[in-house]
């Protein structure tokens, strides 16, 4: 298992800039709850061994092998691994910057237009990604010389790969971010994916060293809506998750997603997914 989140490789292509911030690879032995990126990130995933379970937007999609498949901004996808054979995954996190009065290279005008026409991609690799991906993971397990230009050249490699995988003909089935502020994003995607039962907008705020009402701008900026939606959002994704390990009781759920009582967890549930939980149970996860 390798993780890595501080990462900060910039590389250009056409006039976009690429900005890689995080790369991990490891058995996913737990079920992500459902989740989105902000406006600009990308997240690309990689499964060379294993199978699970996507779901975006309420449709499944089968993970095996050499699937790939990117989450762009306001994506809104849950993983779930199968406990008997349990996926491996590369896991790739990037912000891509669109730069302006950049004398353009003609050759690479427009080559990134398919990836950032389609937020949300899945097939079977057809471009040998696994063996770029193993070289990244090599360099950053054990840094050799020259590190910085091996992995900004790997990345880059790796993003050309993608690239084909979306060809047509392929086989397979903004303003500038500083630096600080885009970690934020990732400090805000973690703190709901990982405390949705306990965050609070004070806390929040704090972690980012900015106030109430910069930290509500950003969150409606930046995901269109605001601190009790998106946790109301983090919630619900951990809820169906409980509710598909069906491991725990209806009141556990609730006391774990952090409501009072149990009736408060039924009523948040119906009006954000517009059926109860039983009905949920029966028409999705079935």
């Amino acid at each position: 298992m390798i993780k890595n989140d501080n990462l900060n490789i910039m590389f250009q292509i056409g006039n976009y800039r690429i900005n890689v911030l995080k790369f991990t690879y490891e058995c996913q032995t737990w079920n992500t709850p459902s989740h989105a990126h902000s406006s600009n990130s990308y997240e690309i995933h990689f499964i060379p061994e294993g199978k699970g379970t996507l779901i975006s937007k309420q449709c499944r999609y089968d993970l095996y092998p050499d699937i790939l498949y990117t989450t762009g901004p306001h994506i809104e996808h849950q993983q779930y691994s199968d406990p008997d054979d349990p996926t491996y995954e590369y896991c790739i996190y990037l912000r891509i910057e669109e730069l302006h009065n950049v004398k353009e290279n003609a050759s690479e005008k427009d080559i990134l237009a398919p990836f950032l026409h389609y937020p949300f991609w899945y097939g079977k690799d057809c471009a040998g990604l696994q063996s770029t991906l193993e070289q990244i993971h090599e360099e950053l397990s054990a840094p050799g010389s020259a590190a910085a230009i091996m992995l900004r050249a790997l990345f880059m490699q790796f993003l050309v790969k993608i690239l084909r995988n979306y060809a047509p003909d392929s086989n397979a089935a903004i303003t500038y971010i500083p630096i600080p502020l885009v970690k934020a994003y990732i400090l805000i995607e973690d703190s709901f994916l990982l405390e949705y039962n306990t965050i609070t907008l004070k806390e929040l705020s704090r972690r980012l060293g900015l106030s109430s009402r910069q930290t509500s701008r950003i969150l409606y900026n930046r995901y269109g809506k605001n601190f009790l939606q998106k946790r109301t959002e983090a919630r619900m994704a951990a809820a169906v998750t409980f509710l598909k390990e069906n491991k725990l009781s209806i009141s556990e759920i609730s006391a774990r997603l952090g409501y009072s009582y149990p009736n408060h967890f039924h009523t948040a549930f119906k009006n954000y997914y517009h059926m109860t939980i039983s009905e949920y149970k029966e028409r999705i996860l079935m």
